[in-house]
């Protein structure tokens, strides 16, 4: 169960991430709006007669679905694969820190001086990563040393193997599991969505808003209404795309290395 600080934290950053979200969302509507109202008014200076647009739209709103429907069709695929990609960086995440904690508590019952071995080096491991892989990562690179502490680990496991076959077998399990879940967080911490299908969303989505500036509707304000939501619902569905394809970076779907620093806290001598 969450403890009422927890609890009001986690409120606090739900708060603050719609804050930052509407903060985002006001140049775009204020932009389009300037657009709508300048059309309205002097539109008919550059050949943009509102009334014609209301009367006689022809095949306009077919076009106009068509695209819409074109670019949910490409929002929602992106959106799933996006959140999928998420979840199995999460859980890897997760599951990484997991096995390592399994790897510590199996060393308790070796020797004194190879268990102290095998915490020092998980120690070391936890440092590196929360201080330089995750900063590296953003980059698309893992960190060396990093790749180092955990080479460490098969010479310890050998010795481990020599001095307790039965506990090493757990050992080795967990090792193995840590290594994949390892694997998993390196692979998805940086895997950018393909340029050509991000410059397909960007492109239909700024397509779909521009457009809602050519359905004329009778009554102004509706009129503006409808192009209201038609530019925040674009604008939203851009911004999740974005968070979702950086997942280090600060923000609604954000992997912070909270987990690494707990086991690190948690096992570090008082």
């Amino acid at each position: 169960m969450s403890t009422p600080g927890l609890r009001e934290a986690l409120v606090y950053g739900k708060m603050e991430g719609a804050v930052k979200a509407t903060l985002k969302l006001v140049p775009v509507i204020a932009l389009f709006s300037i657009l709508f109202f300048t059309l309205r008014f002097f539109g008919r200076y550059v050949g943009y007669n509102v009334s014609v647009l209301v009367s006689d739209l022809g095949g306009l709103t077919y076009l106009y679905s068509t695209v819409g429907t074109i670019f949910a069709i490409f929002a929602g695929f992106v959106v799933v694969s996006e959140s999928q990609d998420w979840n199995t960086l999460s859980a890897g995440s997760k599951n990484e820190v997991r096995e390592l904690n399994e790897l510590f508590v199996w060393s308790r019952r070796l020797s004194k001086p190879l268990a102290e071995r095998f915490s020092m080096n998980i120690q070391k491991y936890l440092t590196v990563v929360i201080q330089k892989e995750w900063k590296s990562l953003e980059q698309g690179t893992e960190s060396p040393e990093a790749e180092a502490l955990v080479n460490e680990f098969h010479g310890l496991l050998a010795e481990a193997s020599k001095e307790n076959p039965d506990i090493a077998y757990h050992m080795f399990t967990s090792f193995d599991e840590f290594m994949n879940n390892r694997a998993t967080r390196i692979m998805y911490s940086w895997q950018p969505l393909p340029a050509i299908l991000k410059f397909t969303v960007i492109l239909v989505d700024v397509a779909v808003m521009g457009l809602s500036l050519f359905i004329g509707v009778k009554d102004m304000w509706l009129d503006y209404l409808f192009m209201v939501c038609i530019v925040t619902l674009g604008s939203v569905i851009l911004m999740v795309v974005d968070d979702l394809d950086n997942p280090l970076r600060p923000g609604d779907w954000y992997l912070s290395s909270g987990e690494h620093q707990r086991l690190l806290r948690r096992i570090q001598p008082p």
